[in-house]
């Protein structure tokens, strides 16, 4: 078995996943060689991917995973981190350690305190001096205040060691993703027809990362104007959390949902059949036997233009529940419209820790075309709000999100840029 160092190139992310592209380069002689590629996230082992180039008739035998075991985090980061700890904690356990013998002395002292009767004895039967009463009352004085003083102390620097080991704690909680020590390894089986330089190419699915958009907004406006340019800076936010650092990768942002891509919904059946009115019995009547005939023909006929009201009530009814089933169609579409992705490229390699905070990436810095109008509500608000209506000349979607708004080189606040597709209009209020 080799050990092969596989570094990260590049890094998709998606709404709440990520995929990582790994690439290593060996040389090996001909023959089947078994390559593993160690410390690795706990990623979804059904995504496992590989790929290679080498020479002609070189082969890919097998792909699997396996789990390495650790006592400890591999990582030299994570190991430093908790060095650092170690080492914290022991400086708290020798604090202690003093602090006990600390206390141990203190009440020997008070005790031999608690004997003066006996110092006075002592000076009756003229078993003691009275200087060396002194120097005994002296010395135990001086040291009951050294060691209120070292127990101040060791209190102050008790609470300074114990803030420092939960601050290195958070730090380690948030840099190591997991507390799971174990990592996973790719065991990749090659095969070569002859001896040469072998490239491989990896890639998995690892979950803890997502991004989301975010706008800029700034409006540079006089009072005489009612239109004029917005430049939005359309931003991405990354944040990951997958237990490995992201080093100078290439970075993508994709709108495209994995988790819903294989799982297309399915509409109960509704059945339908043509409707069978009741069979009715004409009326018998005992008089009146030519008036008879044309009551229960009245009464027939009222019957028969109820039963066709209600018949046509039910064929409406039919032709809603029909409607109904088209509008669960179309619905059924627009979720599968959202597996058209759209991939956002960074232009730079990007280094993102795996600690959960935000990182910003530039996507696109536009100028839009914009018109200017002011909007009140008196009943509900006496003041009066500037209002933007921006056209999106781009040939992007703008995703829903979070914008921040600048009017004038001000800060007013934030607001909501809702998804616009392309040549569509947005309205914004800007304060």
């Amino acid at each position: 078995m080799i050990d092969l160092v596989a570094s990260m190139r590049e890094v998709t992310v998606y709404a709440d996943r990520a995929l990582v592209a790994r690439r290593g380069n060996i040389s090996l002689e001909a023959g089947e060689h078994e390559l593993r590629i160690n410390d690795l996230p706990q990623f979804l082992r059904e995504s496992l991917r590989a790929a290679g180039e080498g020479p002609q008739g070189t082969r890919i035998l097998n792909v699997d995973v396996t789990t390495a075991f650790h006592s400890r985090p591999p990582e030299s980061e994570l190991q430093s981190l908790l060095q650092e700890l170690e080492l914290l904690r022991q400086n708290k356990q020798l604090l202690e350690a003093r602090q006990g013998a600390l206390n141990d002395r203190r009440q020997w002292l008070r005790a031999l305190g608690e004997q003066s009767r006996d110092f006075a004895k002592g000076l009756a039967q003229g078993q003691m001096k009275p200087q060396d009463c002194a120097d005994f009352f002296r010395f135990t004085a001086e040291q009951a205040l050294q060691d209120a003083e070292a127990a101040q102390s060791l209190d102050i620097q008790l609470k300074q060691v114990q803030g420092e080991i939960d601050a290195k704690s958070r730090e380690l909680q948030h840099k190591q993703g997991s507390p799971d020590p174990d990592r996973l390894a790719a065991l990749i089986t090659v095969d070569l027809a002859q001896a040469g330089e072998f490239s491989l190419e990896l890639s998995y699915l690892v979950m803890g990362a997502s991004w989301h958009p975010q706008y800029d907004v700034r409006v540079q406006k006089t009072a005489e104007q009612n239109d004029g340019q917005v430049e939005l800076t359309y931003v991405g936010v990354v944040q990951q959390f997958t237990g490995e650092r992201w080093e100078n990768v290439g970075l993508s942002l994709s709108t495209a949902r994995p988790s819903l891509a294989a799982v297309l919904p399915e509409l109960e059946p509704w059945y339908l059949n043509v409707y069978t009115p009741p069979v009715l019995r004409a009326p018998m009547y005992a008089a009146s036997p030519h008036g008879a005939p044309r009551m229960a023909r009245a009464m027939i006929a009222g019957q028969t233009a109820a039963l066709s009201a209600d018949m046509a009530e039910a064929a409406n009814g039919i032709e809603e529940e029909v409607a109904f089933s088209v509008a669960a169609d179309v619905a059924t579409a627009t979720v599968e419209q959202t597996g058209t992705a759209l991939v956002f490229r960074a232009g730079r390699s990007v280094d993102i820790p795996s600690d959960n905070s935000p990182h910003k990436t530039t996507i696109a810095r536009d100028n839009l075309p914009g018109t200017f109008d002011y909007v009140s509500a008196p009943a509900l608000d006496e003041h009066v709000h500037l209002r933007a209506t921006i056209h999106n000349t781009t040939d992007r979607i703008l995703l829903n999100g979070d914008a921040s708004i600048f009017l004038s080189g001000e800060y007013v606040g934030t607001t909501r840029v809702e998804t616009t597709a392309p040549t569509e209009t947005f309205k914004m209020f800007l304060g």
